[in-house]
């Protein structure tokens, strides 16, 4: 539907013909009581929110099929998160968005204080506060968006938020992510980032490609080496199969973005995702192609996966001072051709 705003308007009773949104909280099992926010944005894009589970992304349709994994545990509400481990699989839905973060990602470990540090850390299991969502406008177009702020805080420690805001525009098959890490301590503190977005079927299958620039590709482990000149195919689900994971440097554009590419040809559909290359210069693809775990994680992050952790000598971390922050910004732009 073409035409102003204001002639938009005139054809319409509710903004949910246009971008329509729904709240709602989840009953029974692992889920009981998780609130939900759904948003259709009047084009080809309907996508699953999970306020009380880092503002992440469960799932996103595109022209009515399912771009993401989604994981047997289903949705787990954040009380059962369990931090010894690698427990934290246990509540990991996967889904479009598992953030990782904000005092550790990687593998489990103790830090010098005695804290265990579970597996990629607390982030992704944390509730939003300050939930809320506005409409506005853009150009000619109805806008939605929705925020909400999640804290990783605690006495003799970290005092830090996450403030996550996702934008939505009417007939545009975008999310725009828009994430401020802020410290709100007396004291300079490193933090981790990391946003773990996965792939699935029916996006994902054989012969699904893999589109971008690698400079550099380093397998992360010795059953990842032995295929590592096959880490851009998409085969079949095999069993068994241990996952492969693959670092790259991606190459940047003359203004320092980064950008990759997800496409099924077949089925002409694909997710092509942007950010600034230079603020999350390091990427991990994981690749999973198992039976019943068919997922492709194409992850970009602001510190080395397996470097040395916050706290410890060598980290490379960013750090924030007093009062600091540090604003991510990532589109993803649903597309049905190359």
């Amino acid at each position: 539907m073409g035409g102003t705003y204001q002639e938009k308007l005139e054809h319409i009773g509710d903004l949910d013909q246009l971008i329509s949104f729904k709240e709602s909280k989840l009953c029974g099992g692992f889920q009981d009581g998780v609130r939900m926010m759904e948003v259709a944005n009047g084009g080809n894009l309907s996508v699953t929110v999970l306020p009380d589970r880092c503002m992440d992304l469960y799932q996103v349709r595109y022209k009515g099929k399912n771009m993401n994994y989604l994981a047997p545990c289903g949705i787990v509400a954040p009380e059962y998160y369990d931090a010894q481990g690698k427990r934290w699989l246990r509540n990991f839905f996967v889904g479009m968005l598992t953030t990782c973060g904000l005092q550790h990602f990687g593998n489990p470990l103790i830090n010098e204080e005695g804290e265990e540090l579970g597996l990629h850390g607390r982030i992704a299991n944390t509730p939003a506060e300050n939930v809320k969502y506005e409409r506005g406008v853009k150009g000619e177009n109805p806008t939605l968006t929705l925020e909400g702020t999640m804290r990783e805080a605690r006495i003799f420690g970290e005092n830090l938020t996450l403030h996550r805001k996702l934008e939505f525009e009417y007939e545009n098959d975008s999310i725009v992510i828009t994430d401020t890490v802020t410290n709100h301590g007396f004291g300079d503190r490193q933090f981790v980032y990391a946003l773990h977005l996965n792939y699935g079927y029916p996006l994902l299958e054989e012969g699904t490609k893999l589109i971008f620039d690698s400079l550099e590709t380093t397998p992360r482990e010795e059953n990842a080496a032995k295929y590592a000149d096959t880490w851009k195919q998409v085969e079949a689900p095999g069993y068994p199969y241990p996952e492969r994971c693959y670092f790259h440097k991606l190459a940047r554009d003359a203004e320092g973005m980064t950008q990759y590419t997800i496409f099924n040809e077949k089925r002409g559909i694909g997710v092509n995702v942007q950010y600034d290359g230079s603020e999350l210069p390091f990427f991990c693809e994981w690749k999973m192609l198992g039976k019943g775990e068919y997922v492709m994680g194409l992850e970009p992050m602001n510190v080395f996966l397996d470097g040395p952790k916050v706290g410890q000598e060598g980290c490379a971390a960013p750090i924030l001072g007093p009062g600091e922050s540090k604003v991510y910004k990532i589109k993803l732009n649903f597309i049905d051709k190359l």
